[in-house]
């Protein structure tokens, strides 16, 4: 009997879409009439065989994350229906890999703006006689699931802004900037988050930088930390940059400075 169960969403929560139970890349993935193709590699990094399952799930954007997208969400959202998948079932020897390749069905034309559905691949280790019970306790077999969005898009446009900055403290007293990316076009945004800092008496200095920030048409706000990693930053300008990257390589969607005071 199985004992344990661990499911979780990479989507969901804020690490990368890899687990020690499996590694899958790229990141997200963007079709439209250009490109109606796309491929994502999932591996098996484990001495364990592998069987595994690829499907769509519909997750709303929230400021925090992702949820469960209700059926009135998911009409106007769910990318799902325009796309083929295969193989839908896997399994993967350890070491090994396999590509899901997902595309545009045949004759179908992307919607106006952008719509989309995340890639769900589930995996789940293949019993054998050898996992049984031992002296030091109970072998478990441990589900493993991510989930990484794609995105159709028709005409369109990406836009966003920086909103609701604020600076902060870490529980260790450390300055922590909190902010809000506020998209306001039809498609959805991609890139970085860089807090730059130039001091009234000293060189510039990059403070932080988060990738994988991405902005999306369904949620007002999406919100985002960055540690600044000083307790004090002295008198200056602090400023804050949203970088396209990907598909948006070189673009900047939004800038904001900020004076900062000398401490008193």
């Amino acid at each position: 009997m199985r004992t344990a169960l661990i499911s979780f969403f990479a989507a969901l929560t804020a690490v990368s879409p890899a687990a020690a139970d499996m590694a899958v890349s790229p990141l997200r993935e963007v079709l439209d009439a250009d490109r109606s193709e796309g491929r994502f590699v999932v591996s098996n990094p484990t001495p364990r065989i592998l069987e595994g399952r690829a499907s769509w799930i519909d997750l709303s954007a929230t400021p925090l994350g992702y949820e469960n997208a209700n059926a009135e969400i998911r009409e106007d959202l769910s990318a799902a229906p325009w796309f083929t998948l295969r193989p839908a079932h896997f399994q993967l020897e350890p070491g090994a890999r396999v590509e899901i390749v997902i595309a545009v069905r045949d004759g179908a034309t992307p919607p106006i703006g952008e719509r989309r559905s995340h890639l769900l691949i589930e995996t789940a280790a293949t019993r054998t006689l050898m996992r049984k019970a031992s002296d030091t306790g109970l072998q478990v077999d441990i589900d493993a699931g991510v989930s990484v969005p794609v995105i159709l898009r028709g005409s369109g446009a990406a836009r966003a802004s920086i909103a609701d900055t604020k600076l902060l403290r870490d529980s260790d007293g450390l300055l922590l900037l909190s902010t809000a990316i506020a998209p306001t076009g039809e498609h959805s945004t991609f890139g970085r988050l860089v807090a730059i800092f130039d001091p009234a008496d000293g060189e510039r200095q990059t403070l932080a930088v988060r990738e994988n920030i991405a902005g999306y048409p369904d949620a007002e706000m999406r919100l985002f930390e960055l540690p600044l990693g000083f307790f004090s930053l002295g008198a200056g300008q602090l400023t804050l940059r949203y970088e396209g990257a990907a598909e948006y390589q070189g673009r900047v969607f939004d800038e904001r400075r900020f004076e900062i005071a000398p401490p008193e």
